[in-house]
């Protein structure tokens, strides 16, 4: 995987690039699935309900960190070098947490639905998808956590096939559903049958492997020091992810909500690079750094950067020039004319993101977690005042606009702060290289210029191979990256067929 790894130690690296490959597979597959159910909702609901619809989603994820108390993370730093008994302990030790702190939220937001019915989305008849979406607060909460074993595990494969078959399910209730006429309440209602059967398929998982132990609430103590600090960092980073919503709700209606919620959707499809590569290094890194591996450390780190930006940043250039083909054949006329235009600024923000992210992980490393609810909370307060201040005059493009600026401060910030603890390749030549090569890329597009998802998807294909061709000729992987690859290609296509 790099120049500076002996060859007796690149079993590991394998198994690292492997275990990032399979989870890449089945979260590309996982983030398709915004894909294939927007145009059910947008064409079958539209714009309004899709509007409410996105909005219940988005108070699910708004509840969240109030409900985990950062023990997700905490769970990940502290358990990833430990046998599998421990983790099981401290997972369901979380998980009980989790199910009390769930469930009162949920009470809560059943009980003020028509409020929130009324003041954040201006429709009364939002109520009743309010009241029954408030059981996705306790499914949502216990699968996160469940899920999130494991990674701790290093069940990578086990976790892949669950959520491959979670997202198969939810595609399939919520077309049945939707296309059968029970509108919005039966797209809940598929989302309340999935998650549901999947958490009791999960939690047999971790109990048969791990065995069962009673939760052991003396393990709370350094877990909630370590998580504590992200929980208002969780909720200020939703806010600036969210609270542009809600503005765009209360000034202009939840018919702007739904357009703007899905040129957002499509432009964060590259948040899914970010997803393959951070679920599998926070505990590999943790675990590394636990056992005094630092140079390894460092090797995860540099190359997890560069394969984030190989992918995200051609990304980037193809949703920008993609944005109104894609918006046409995904959605209905409406949504196109402001969402093109959203599309590039939300790809530009998930990148920004993405620094942050692999810099956070230094930082998370090194357990200075109180930090991040000042970077985040800043953030926050910036995003909403903007939002606040020039979503009135300018719509929906000044949300996207104020989302990417709070972004690319907590990303300058982070760097900042990693290179306090930890320093490693960034590699900056490379960079260039990337984005030199998906210009070239964007241009062939631009030539081609689709028109239907068949010819998008062709384009797509056309515009990889021209990519990675070029990045090829630009010298932009090492001779020690290149036999690495051949290397990983057949240790992986040889289990293939042992296994067959």
């Amino acid at each position: 995987m790099s120049a500076d790894l002996p060859h007796s130690g690149m079993s590991q690296y394998t198994v690292f690039a492997q275990r990032i490959g399979l989870a890449g597979v089945a979260k590309t597959i996982i983030s398709l699935k915004g894909l294939i159910i927007l145009p059910i909702l947008t064409k079958t609901l539209g714009t309004s309900d899709y509007g409410i619809w996105a909005q219940i989603l988005v108070t699910v994820s708004l509840l969240q960190p109030f409900i985990h108390l950062g023990l997700g993370n905490a769970t990940v730093r502290f358990l990833s070098s430990r046998g599998k008994r421990e983790i099981g302990q401290g997972v369901l030790t979380a998980l009980s947490v989790a199910l009390l702190t769930s469930m009162i939220a949920a009470l809560a937001v059943f009980l003020l639905s028509d409020f929130l019915a009324i003041t954040l989305l201006g429709s009364e008849s939002a109520a009743a998808a309010i009241r029954l979406g408030s059981l996705l607060i306790i499914l949502e909460a216990l699968s996160a956590i469940a899920l999130g074993s494991f990674r701790i595990f290093g069940q990578i494969k086990r976790y892949s096939i669950i959520i491959l078959s979670q997202t198969a399910l939810e595609i399939g209730l919520v077309a049945f559903f939707v296309l059968s006429g029970y509108g919005i309440l039966g797209a809940i209602i598929s989302l309340l049958i999935t998650r549901g059967i999947i958490l009791l398929i999960t939690l047999y998982l971790i109990i048969s492997h791990a065995g069962f132990a009673f939760p052991d609430f003396s393990l709370l103590r350094p877990y909630l020091v370590y998580g504590l600090p992200l929980v208002p960092t969780a909720i200020f980073a939703l806010v600036v992810s969210s609270s542009d919503r809600y503005v765009i709700g209360s000034f202009m209606g939840a018919a702007s909500v739904g357009i703007y919620s899905a040129a957002y959707g499509i432009g964060n499809v590259i948040s899914m690079f970010l997803g393959y590569i951070a679920y599998i290094l926070s505990p590999t890194i943790f675990s590394s750094y636990d056992k005094g591996r630092i140079a390894e450390v460092k090797t995860y780190l540099s190359y997890s950067w560069k394969y984030l930006l190989m992918f995200s940043i051609p990304s980037a250039f193809g949703l920008s020039i993609l944005a109104e083909p894609l918006l046409g054949s995904l959605t209905t006329v409406e949504f196109i004319s402001a969402g093109r235009f959203i599309i590039p600024l939300v790809a530009l923000s998930m990148i920004f993101y993405g620094v942050y992210a692999i810099f956070g992980e230094v930082v998370r490393l090194f357990k200075r977690t109180r930090i991040f609810p000042i970077v985040f909370g800043t953030a926050a307060a910036l995003n909403l005042g903007l939002n606040i201040l020039l979503v009135p005059h300018w719509g929906i493009m000044a949300a996207a606009i104020t989302t990417l600026v709070a972004y690319a401060m907590v990303a300058v910030i982070m760097y900042y702060q990693a290179g306090k603890y930890l320093k490693f390749d960034t590699k900056l030549g490379f960079i260039i290289k990337s984005i030199l090569s998906s210009a070239v890329m964007t241009s062939v597009i631009w030539i081609i210029n689709p028109a239907g998802i068949v010819k998008i998807l062709i384009s797509i294909v056309i515009g990889a191979i021209i990519y990675f061709a070029i990045l090829f000729l630009l010298r932009g992987f090492s001779r020690n990256e290149i036999q690495f690859f051949f290397k990983l290609f057949k240790e992986t296509m040889g289990r293939i067929q042992i296994k067959r």
